[in-house]
């Protein structure tokens, strides 16, 4: 039985394709599940000053957006959840909130890039999959 799912979710079609379809699954198993929904900045270093910008304040602007729109699908769902903003390595912080929540499940989107381009650029979901404390459902 699930009681805890984490939903990464980046703004992306498929992000909030999970996030629906983690909705779906609290909805119909359980009204005890909760969802986890986890936003992560990568982290990056920056070899050159920008000039003429808050990026900052554009990083957090967007963080926000992202995670406001996906409180907004949880409330009007009726579900249990929790709102996580982090920065970071985003597949090692998915998996450590998975850990540290006791998660049964993680529901995340796949870019699908395909097995040739993931092998050359890495991917989240990818590492998630392969690193994760519980299952991972992975959607297209």
């Amino acid at each position: 039985m699930y009681n805890r799912i984490v939903v990464p979710v980046d703004g992306s079609p498929q992000a909030f394709k999970a996030l629906e379809h983690a909705i779906k699954l609290a909805q119909t198993l359980s009204s005890d599940i909760r969802l986890i929904v986890i936003h992560v900045n990568a982290s990056f270093a920056l070899n050159e000053p920008i000039f003429g910008t808050e990026l900052d304040h554009h990083i957090a602007a967007e963080d926000k957006q992202v995670l406001d729109a996906a409180v907004s699908k949880l409330k009007a769902a009726g579900v249990l959840f929790q709102a996580i903003h982090q920065t970071g390595d985003p597949a090692t912080i998915i998996c450590d909130t998975a850990a540290d929540n006791l998660a049964d499940l993680i529901v995340m989107g796949s870019r699908g890039l395909g097995l040739v381009k993931e092998m050359l650029l890495g991917s989240v979901s990818h590492a998630v999959a392969q690193h994760a404390p519980c299952p991972v459902l992975l959607l297209k």
